[in-house]
């Protein structure tokens, strides 16, 4: 049975993390005023707060400490039952982790990060492998539970620190027999576990309050932050925190490519649809007043929508309760121009039908160049909140980024669900670490007819950290490991051109035998790169001569093939690699799984969605520039192979109006006179 917050595709927060250090803060709020700038938002879902990072409470609480500015009274089940009574879905919001109040109080019960970090800035911490605190934290559930809301998002379910606290240390040794490793080092099993002991510590933590808020309310949602999902192997999250969530939800800041990625990554790991995307009114959430453009919100709602999400925005309270009603009236016109979009993905519930798959292990998105360094020396941790450097989500970001500038729709992948069926071509970008049924997923999937495109390290280790000798899929790449790197800075050759490739760790290969293709060599540097006295030129590194090392190769496997790329050129994000990765999709890619396009640039996004309600597809057009207002495109022209048997009788934009379109062989053609931010097209 469908959950009510699942019903919803419109969502709010009001951010309120405020102190009670001044008597006049939360002095002002007016629960009818918040009510009245909810029903100007026009969403239907709301989340509200019951207990803060700094761990006030707003409501009377037993356990934990009352908001001072509450004067005793129950602000949560004020906002709750007004909410009900305007008829939206309650979510609750509660935070884990990043608790001040308890940390303060309870010393015993922090992190003990390398280098005795238990806060970071105003930030204290505590670790879930504390059991005394994870009971405090189900009392706190136990009271919260009792109100009569829809849901409850648990938010900062993931470590801010490498932690080594007494109860760490314990469990770590029960579970694998090991001390706590003193070196961060990806080829050293012993670390890689204490990765997996971190992530299986967050996952635990996860599934023990879910499962206690199920025990007293089965029938309510509970979500937890998956926005780490993006962050990399530091915030120590892997998929159990999904997995204990009723649908995955987080809050991303960066570009409308990261957005991208994300509503891909967060639609294919959710157990329920719709995924929900949080957006904040702000530029981030450091920033109190400095709102967005109208423009810029209504494109990340639309792109949420496109990707079949739910879109959330979030806004912020001031000090002493009040709220800023320009903003809430911008939202309600906002909610206007977005409700035929709305309705549309509401209605039919879509899935992703691309054929193009992006692999996406949350296990190997890990930093080799944080290598034989002490944890104390990278403890300055990044939260979700900011943008991460990791060099392997930063590939799949730019993997997505190429696919969606060729217009080819992809979906995501991930190690969850290594389900490849309906897939033609799957790209694995530097996917280290493997399980065997992920293994066992890809090498079937190119055996029956896929078409694989897999670079740098991919399948080199179990999850575990073990193997490394070769890739367990050099079978089916068609080159060998040879034990040896190539240097931080190398050149993929390609007929005499070269195209260099810099960071992170680069694999020397060699073909397994004559039946790999080289379409590519490796040219080797002059001296060692960044040699401060032996160098060939003073400012870069040019290539020398040739290696005798494969660059990029081809080899056949089963009904399909493989090709193979040594260097993560997917993830350089400069005009000659992505140039040199547009040649490579447009020769691997068959035609038929590109859209083809008239007067549409690359930077908007198209998206292939198919309802669950009925034999219905939709395409979903996005214009998101790079500044808005958006520019105007004229004459746009979509042609689009639609799946075998499928004969469209009518298409229909999202406002009901018939949609001028052709239909021959097995190609839909849809034309647009005008296109300013989006529309999405319902074929029936």
């Amino acid at each position: 049975m469908l959950k009510e917050v699942c019903k919803t595709y419109s969502r709010l927060l009001v951010d309120n993390h405020i102190t009670d250090l001044d008597p006049r803060f939360m002095a002002k709020f007016d629960p009818d005023q918040y009510i009245e700038a909810v029903k100007l938002a026009g969403v239907e879902c709301v989340m509200v707060y019951a207990c803060d990072h700094n761990g006030n409470c707003y409501y009377p609480t037993r356990t934990g400490h009352m908001h001072s500015g509450c004067r005793g009274r129950d602000i949560l089940g004020e906002n709750i039952s007004r909410l009900k009574k305007a008829g939206r879905k309650v979510v609750i919001y509660t935070t884990i982790i990043y608790h001040n109040d308890c940390a303060k109080k309870h010393p015993e019960w922090r992190t003990d990060g390398y280098g005795g970090v238990f806060r970071n800035g105003r930030y204290f911490f505590c670790c879930p492998n504390h059991d005394d605190y994870l009971s405090y934290i189900e009392d706190h559930l136990r009271e919260i539970s009792a109100y009569p809301a829809d849901g409850i998002f648990i938010d900062m379910t993931f470590y801010p620190v490498i932690c080594r606290c007494s109860a760490c240390r314990e469990k770590f040794r029960r579970e694998y027999g090991l001390d706590l490793p003193e070196k961060i080092n990806w080829q050293d099993p012993c670390w890689v576990k204490y990765q997996r002991f971190r992530e299986e510590s967050i996952s635990r933590c996860a599934s023990r309050l879910t499962g206690f808020i199920r025990k007293i309310r089965p029938e309510i949602t509970v979500a937890h932050q998956f926005s780490p999902v993006l962050h990399g192997w530091k915030l120590a999250q892997s998929p159990g925190v999904v997995l204990a969530s009723d649908y995955a939800s987080g809050d991303f800041y960066g570009d409308k490519y990261r957005q991208r990625l994300g509503c891909k990554v967060f639609d294919a790991y959710s157990i329920n649809r719709p995924f929900e995307f949080l957006t904040s009114r702000c530029v981030n959430l450091n920033d109190h007043t400095s709102t967005k453009s109208p423009d810029e919100l209504f494109l990340h709602a639309l792109t949420t929508l496109a990707n079949g999400g739910a879109y959330f925005f979030i806004d912020a309270i001031d000090p002493e309760g009040t709220l800023n009603f320009k903003f809430y009236r911008t939202l309600s016109e906002l909610a206007e121009k977005l409700r035929p979009y709305r309705e549309l993905i509401a209605a039919e519930r879509p899935v992703n039908l691309a054929k193009v798959g992006v692999y996406f292990s949350m296990a190997s998105n890990v930093d080799w160049d944080i290598k034989d360094i002490a944890p104390e020396n990278v403890e300055n941790m990044i939260n979700n909140m900011a943008r991460s450097g990791n060099p392997v989500v930063g590939e799949v970001i730019e993997t997505g980024g190429v696919l969606n500038a060729l217009h080819i729709p992809y979906r995501v992948i991930t190690d969850a669900k290594p389900d490849l069926s309906g897939l033609e071509v799957l790209i694995v970008n530097n996917a280290a670490y493997l399980s065997p049924p992920e293994l066992d997923s890809i090498r079937n999937f190119v055996a029956a007819g896929g078409i694989l495109i897999a670079t740098g390290l991919t399948s080199l280790y179990d999850i575990h950290g073990e193997g490394g000798q070769n890739f367990a899929l050099a079978d089916v790449f068609g080159v060998n490991y040879t034990g040896i790197d190539a240097d931080k800075v190398s050149y993929l050759d390609i007929a005499g051109e070269s195209i260099s490739i810099s960071g992170g760790r680069i694999p020397y290969v060699l073909p397994v035998d004559d039946t790999t293709t080289v379409l590519g060599g490796v040219r080797k540097l002059y001296f060692p790169a960044n040699d401060p006295d032996r160098y060939a030129s003073i400012h870069s590194n040019p290539p020398d001569g040739l290696t005798p090392y494969a660059g990029l190769t081809e080899h056949s496997f089963g009904k399909g093939k493989c090709i193979y790329l040594f260097a993560p050129v997917f993830g350089v994000p400069q005009f000659s690699q992505k140039s040199f990765v547009k040649q490579l999709l447009r020769k691997c890619v068959p035609e038929k799984l590109f859209v083809r396009s008239e007067n549409l640039p690359e930077s908007a996004e198209i998206t292939l969605l198919e309802s669950t309600s009925a034999k219905r597809l939709i395409c979903c057009v996005v214009n998101y520039q790079e500044e808005q207002p958006n520019i105007p495109l004229y004459q746009v022209k979509l042609s689009i192979t639609l799946p075998e048997n499928f004969i469209p009788a009518g298409v229909k934009t999202a406002s009901g109006k018939p949609a001028d379109f052709n239909f021959s062989n097995g190609i839909l053609t849809l034309r647009l006179e005008k296109l300013e931010d989006a529309e999405f097209f319902l074929i029936y």
